[in-house]
């Protein structure tokens, strides 16, 4: 099992990512080469959790800002990535309108991405993991030629019947899994050895959260490095 301590800066001190680049002069922070284009298919889906304990002001992401820090590091894996590099969007209210189903991480696949990237119209702020994990397995089994990574970013405050056997799925997700806790909370034994943990608090400096996503989406890719912090 992998742990890499990150942290989220508190929303009012981090404004929304420009898309593309990752220069510091104009994200305040750095997050690596992309480097080359997997040699193999893959598939990176997000899910977010919306929940209260996450969105509402005294929240872990009062102001959604990880929805900006996940759009830049799509952004700027996109401006290199192949056609068989796909992203997608979940959401815990899964199924809903803020769901994007896998685009390749293009130009025309980011404007459908970032339509993803905000908390969904007709969500109702979920605490279950279950309905957007399965959902993403679903997508997988469309696509099983890809190499799947799933990055699920939450509290896991979950209020699944048995989170404990909700976690157990997600370690049996056909693919990597990478749970991006939100707030210190939850012990780091709580998951399984094939789950990587990526422990995210709200005092961390601006792009923690789209290194978390940015090192998954570069783990099949050539020569991808994170940048130094």
């Amino acid at each position: 099992m992998t742990f890499l301590t990150i942290r989220l800066q508190p929303g009012r001190l981090l404004g929304p990512a420009p898309a593309g680049g990752g220069d510091r002069a104009t994200t305040g922070y750095r997050l690596g080469s992309p480097g080359a284009p997997s040699p193999v298919p893959t598939l990176t889906i997000a899910i977010f959790d919306n929940s209260g304990s996450v969105i509402s002001p005294s929240g872990t992401d009062p102001l959604s800002n990880r929805f900006a820090e996940v759009e830049h590091a799509f952004a700027v894996v996109a401006k290199q990535a192949a056609p068989h590099e796909l992203g997608a969007v979940l959401h815990f209210d899964s199924p809903c309108r803020g769901d994007v189903a896998p685009v390749a991480l293009n130009r025309g696949g980011m404007t459908k991405l970032r339509g993803g990237l905000t908390v969904p119209s007709d969500g109702a702020g979920s605490s279950a993991l279950l309905p957007s994990l399965r959902q993403a397995v679903k997508l997988t089994e469309r696509y099983p030629q890809h190499t799947a990574t799933l990055v699920v970013l939450s509290d896991f405050m979950l209020l699944d019947a048995n989170p404990t056997a909700a976690l157990r799925e997600l370690a049996a997700f056909p693919g990597e899994v990478h749970a991006v806790v939100l707030g210190g909370r939850l012990q780091e034994n709580a998951f399984d050895s094939r789950v990587t943990v990526t422990h995210v608090q709200r005092d961390d400096p601006p792009g923690a959260v789209a290194r978390a996503l940015f090192a998954s989406l570069i783990t099949h890719r050539r020569g991808g490095r994170l940048a130094p912090r």
